[in-house]
């Protein structure tokens, strides 16, 4: 089981299956957010984030548990994503 989580808007399960789609996807994302490509990156975290939601089930809000996956929101920015990734280094 994986386990992604969507800022500010939850944490989603995908099965195991779903690993290799899911790391792609987020390799696209990081390419297009080093490329500083505003327009590849948000096409690829719309593609990401409908992925997760449509493969993952959504977990109750109450349910906390660690993350394999952290995307940004829909609405997080470049800017945003640099700023978020300076204070939480991996």
């Amino acid at each position: 089981m994986i386990v992604a989580r969507i800022l500010d808007e939850g944490q989603f399960t995908l099965d195991d299956d779903a690993r290799t789609e899911l790391e792609e996807r987020d390799t696209r994302l990081l390419a297009a957010l080093e490329a500083d490509d505003q327009d590849a990156y948000a096409a690829e975290l719309a593609g990401l984030l409908t992925f997760v939601r449509t493969n993952g089930s959504e977990l109750a809000l109450d349910v906390i548990t660690p993350s394999e996956f952290v995307l940004p929101n829909a609405d997080m920015p470049i800017s945003g994503v640099r700023a978020f990734l300076a204070d939480h280094p991996a």
